[in-house]
């Protein structure tokens, strides 16, 4: 069933806000890629487009627009640039997990208004112990994409060894301000380079237990569809990065092709057409999936459904499907481009760099399609009186853990 937003005049202007922006952050580009995280002016210009807001609470003056809206955004910034789609997704979507937070922490974030920018990582790296009043943490992360213009910086950890067996398997997120972090320097990649997805780090910190939740189920103070299943939405931003990175490959190589034809030495150009026309088929075939993913997610969690593991199960593999997908796309778009393509600074380089790196996160890994296999094995044992058999990990942990790689 498809769902209908509420949003009607964003969904008209999506299309038309990609293309005013796209000279923009095209201008930006070359310095985004040496100075390895985005430009002021490309922060301060996703700030004044409201990206930053789009899935911010109303409450606290956010959009708190449909999620998959919001995806279609996501995905029409990054067919601009990869980078600027990735610090997109991840900075405003941060905010699905706030909702566990009391009021009053909620209000103290938003005190300075809508536009909160949240980076941080939500693998467990960090250790703390309970203390007054809260907890003191110790940790070092990876892969803290924006974290250079962030305002605050959620990131994961455990409980130690003073805690017991129970406390330390839960893994506990806290949020403190940007600046309480140490941002190392560490963010040397072949793609996705405008991110600033460097290591951050902390030591000894206290953090108020009014700034720290479990990333499993709770009691949320804002309840509303957006925040009901974070896991299962989080793990669907890559995709729309992945799709827009694809897309934009496709129009690049057409383009190059506008101004030679593309390499063809033996002269066989149905083997080129054979090949633009798979590459059509399998971006059209990619979209279908993962919208229909998007809808079935959206769907239970404005129904107020409780959260599935199965559905997250799925979610998972649909992000490995539609990376594996979006990745052989410009993969063929940049082999069928020829020499025209291998220079610096020629977009569908960057693009070849970037979706390299945006599916090589640890959400994606094609590993993954194992816990699919053999769930549909234990649901087969269960239906014939056998106790199923606990397939993975914890999908929730996994799938929040986007925020790292």
């Amino acid at each position: 069933m498809a769902i209908k937003t509420n949003s009607d005049t964003l969904t008209n202007n999506t299309d038309l806000l990609a293309k005013n922006l796209r000279p923009f952050f095209e201008s930006h580009i070359r310095e985004m890629e040496k100075i390895r995280r985005l430009p002021k002016a490309v922060v301060d210009e996703l700030k004044a487009r409201g990206i930053f807001r789009m899935l911010a609470p109303n409450r606290f003056g956010g959009q708190e627009l449909d999620f998959p809206l919001a995806l279609e955004r996501i995905k029409h910034i990054s067919a601009i640039d990869a980078s600027i789609g990735w610090v997109s997704a991840i900075n405003s979507g941060a905010c699905l997990m706030l909702a566990k937070l009391p009021i009053g922490s909620l209000e103290v974030i938003y005190k300075g208004g809508p536009d909160q920018i949240i980076a941080g990582s939500a693998q467990a790296h960090g250790i703390g112990t309970r203390v007054p009043g809260g907890w003191q943490v110790t940790g070092r992360w990876p892969l803290a994409s924006g974290c250079n213009a962030a305002d605050w910086i959620i990131a994961a950890f455990k409980a130690d060894l003073a805690g017991g067996p129970e406390e330390r398997t839960i893994v506990r997120a806290m949020l403190l301000p940007a600046n309480r972090f140490v941002i190392e320097d560490t963010w040397h990649a072949m793609g996705l380079r405008g991110t600033g997805s460097h290591h951050i780090s902390i030591d000894k910190a206290f953090v108020p237990g009014d700034y720290v939740i479990s990333l499993g189920l709770g009691t949320l103070s804002i309840d509303k569809p957006l925040y009901r299943h974070p896991p299962h939405l989080i793990a669907l931003t890559h995709g729309a990065v992945q799709l827009g990175i694809a897309r934009a490959a496709m129009e690049d190589l057409l383009g190059l092709q506008r101004v030679r034809p593309i390499d063809d030495p033996s002269g066989h150009h149905e083997l080129v057409h054979f090949e633009l026309g798979k590459c059509v088929a399998k971006l059209k075939a990619a979209e279908a999936v993962f919208e229909r993913q998007v809808d079935v997610n959206w769907s239970d969690t404005c129904a107020g459904l409780p959260p599935e593991p199965t559905k997250l199960t799925a979610t998972i593999q649909t992000g490995v499907h539609v990376a594996q997908e979006t990745l052989d796309i410009v993969r063929r778009c940049f082999q069928l481009a020829g020499s025209a393509a291998i220079y610096e600074g020629l977009s569908l380089e960057r693009r070849l760099r970037d979706i390299h790196v945006a599916t090589q996160h640890g959400l994606i890994k094609r590993a993954n399609f194992t816990a699919g296999g053999k769930a549909l094995l234990d649901s087969s044992r269960d239906q014939f009186g056998e106790s199923p058999v606990r397939t993975d990990a914890g999908p929730a942990n996994i799938a929040m853990s986007r925020f790292g790689a």
